[in-house]
């Protein structure tokens, strides 16, 4: 006789719940009679209940067992979340693809905990016949804020350790105007993870925001010195953030060092950003446009091409 969910645990709770959903929510197919070798055991564990599903139409989604593979990272690439890969380390933490950064990050501590989190989170966006429920999304279709942190909140209630969700928890405050909550959110990131080198980037920049030059100059460097030990691709662009902060706070000489430490890592760097600038420029966008020549400008301020091309900025007026 099959144990009540209230009295399961771990994966077996949160497929005992998915069993329960509304027809054709989820599609789950049966766990195979022989997994590949090489498996880690918490998808061991997680083939042990499926072989394969798609959840919540798709939002989630576990490949096949065959399907598994190791990605540049030595991480075991299992299923995606709104399209994005989701992979597990050899330590059993749990990795999401983030487009907005071109970086991975750190979504769960646990398989069963991420997923119990996930389920839990992608839930209260449906009503009791499946479908989307009313009051959501804004006019362009976008998760309003407030649902973001309800689900957040969700994940977290699950996986307290999840940095992603807690990084992401951060931004939904900040969205809402709680600086003061985002700020706190973001300062249990880098306690707990303070490898998380964006987490550390965004401090900086609320530091700045909020006109403490000094404390962002430190959080940004923080941010490059975990960037560079860990050979970041992008340790490069941390060092240049922490050059344009150093010439904001009128500090020449910090300022002339991470430059240096940023042309010295990112050699093509120069390039890029100019070239982001000329996209930025002619797709009418000067805000992105500055925000790109700050950072040349602190790293090159005596670029002939750069210089030139600041003036072009300017003739782009407001």
């Amino acid at each position: 006789m099959a144990k009540p969910r209230d009295e399961l645990a771990g994966l077996d709770r949160v497929f005992a719940r998915l069993d329960e959903a509304t027809p054709g929510l989820h599609d789950i197919t049966p766990f195979a009679a022989a997994l590949p070798d090489g498996l880690p055991e918490p998808l061991i564990e997680l083939y042990g209940h499926c072989d394969g599903a798609r959840l919540f139409h798709d939002s989630v989604e576990i490949a096949a067992s065959a399907a598994v593979e190791r990605d540049d990272a030595g991480r075991w690439r299992f299923g995606a979340l709104e399209g994005e890969p989701v992979s597990i380390d050899a330590r059993g933490r749990i990795w999401r693809a983030d487009p907005s950064l071109d970086d991975d990050v750190c979504e769960g501590s646990r398989l069963d905990r991420w997923l119990a989190g996930v389920v839990d989170a992608v839930a209260m966006l449906y009503d009791g016949d499946g479908e989307f429920d009313d009051g959501l999304f804004d006019d362009d279709g976008e998760l309003l804020p407030a649902v973001a942190e309800r689900q957040l909140r969700a994940q977290l209630k699950r996986d307290p350790r999840a940095v992603g969700a807690r990084w992401r928890l951060a931004h939904a405050l900040l969205a809402q105007g709680n600086a003061a909550g985002g700020r706190g959110e973001l300062e249990d990131v880098v306690k707990e993870a303070p490898e998380f080198i964006w987490g550390w980037l965004d401090l900086a920049r609320l530091s700045e925001r909020g006109g403490e030059l000094g404390g962002a100059l430190e959080e940004a460097r923080e941010a490059a010195a975990v960037a560079t030990k860990a050979r970041h691709a992008q340790a490069g662009y941390f060092w240049a953030q922490v050059a344009r902060l150093a010439g904001v706070a009128g500090d020449e000489a910090a300022r002339a060092d991470a430059a240096k430490q940023a042309a010295a890592l990112a050699p093509g760097m120069r390039a890029e950003q100019m070239a982001g600038v000329r996209d930025s420029m002619a797709a009418g966008d000067g805000d992105s446009a500055r925000g790109l020549m700050a950072l040349l400008r602190a790293v090159w301020p005596r670029d002939v091409e750069v210089l030139a091309l600041a003036r072009d900025i300017e003739k782009l007026g407001n």
